[in-house]
């Protein structure tokens, strides 16, 4: 069996894209992965169609640690980080749900089966910009929705109080500010957050690769802190878990190398006796390929499910997985990633 095509293409959606990538081989079999989107895909298409496209061309698809190998070295002169691992990250995802179709197996019976029989997910909302009564419907929506936790994109801690107000000291929530505070005012953001009862403060500082002031920030707060989205190596993960600066980690697998390297994260995680929580707000093949991760996986508290309409929504029509007593079930028994688009 030989790879004879890779091609990535990008479904556009009124606010959000997503890179999609296939790869075809001689026989017929095609697997199915996704790149990282971004608000611009069209460098990630090219990375794939351009840059490492040829490169696979009558390669063997079930070599799957070889080819990552081979894509690493091949784009390293153009970066290590950002584009070029997105766009190897959605390679290697197809690879694996083409390697789970052609045995017809899942992706999580091939890592060895599910280690536990459910996981709390919450619902990531869309930043709403500090707009109390719209953050309030959407919270209440997530929770009629099913979900025990709810993520909160604001800057703000009004739009944390409204949030708490309307669901109740029963509901985890979590506040992601992207990057949007320095030091000093994390900190200071931090005091006006803590009667909130927050599960973690994701990413507050910018740069977010920046751990030594993660680690600043950890001694003058008592909310757990949380970051890996932005990360894009092992040695990065390694250094951001042996810092001490983190509660909780990240990994995004469409940016850290896909599940090749996502599943030695999670050695690292266990080596360093750390949470994992995977980011994932998409809805396309990455939240299923997520899924299959995740349940391999010990030490694995949360997952991240993207509760968003109309401008928000995702191209692809993917739709969210079914939640139990606001847990998400291991994915069906399908070939590779169990999901056809």
């Amino acid at each position: 069996m030989k790879i004879v095509e890779v091609k990535a293409e990008a479904l556009k959606g009124e606010f959000i894209s997503e890179v999609i990538v296939r790869i075809s081989t001689d026989d017929g079999a095609v697997g199915v992965g996704e790149s990282w989107w971004g608000l611009a895909a069209q460098p990630i298409v090219a990375a794939v169609n351009d840059l490492f496209a040829p490169l696979l061309m009558g390669q063997d698809p079930d070599r799957i640690e070889n080819l990552w190998g081979l894509m690493y070295r091949h784009g390293y002169r153009y970066g290590t980080e950002g584009v070029v691992m997105c766009a190897l990250s959605g390679i290697d995802l197809a690879l694996w749900d083409l390697k789970g179709k052609v045995l017809g197996r899942s992706v999580l019976s091939l890592l060895g089966g599910p280690v536990c029989d459910g996981v709390r997910a919450y619902a990531s909302l869309p930043p709403f910009s500090g707009r109390e009564e719209l953050i309030r419907k959407e919270c209440a929506r997530a929770v009629e929705a099913g979900f025990v936790g709810i993520k909160l994109h604001e800057t703000e801690a009004q739009a944390v109080a409204a949030a708490r107000d309307e669901v109740g000291p029963g509901i985890a929530l979590m506040l992601d500010p992207a990057g949007h505070w320095t030091l000093s005012e994390a900190a200071d953001q931090a005091g006006r957050l803590a009667e909130y009862g927050l599960v973690w403060l994701e990413e507050p500082i910018f740069p977010m690769q920046d751990h030594e002031a993660l680690l600043k920030l950890k001694s003058r707060t008592r909310i757990p802190l949380a970051a890996g989205e932005n990360e894009y190596s092992l040695k990065a993960f390694q250094h951001l878990l042996s810092s001490g600066a983190v509660d909780f980690i990240q990994p995004e697998i469409t940016k850290v190398g896909g599940l090749t390297a996502a599943l030695k994260v999670g050695v690292l995680a266990e080596l360093n006796n750390v949470a994992i929580c995977p980011h994932c707000f998409c809805q396309g093949p990455v939240l299923y390929a997520n899924l299959h991760w995740l349940f391999s996986q010990h030490g694995m508290e949360w997952m991240e499910i993207p509760f968003v309409r109309g401008r928000y929504s995702f191209p692809s029509g993917v739709g969210r997985p079914t939640l139990k007593d606001g847990r998400i079930m291991p994915p069906a028994d399908l070939p590779g990633f169990g999901l056809t688009l």
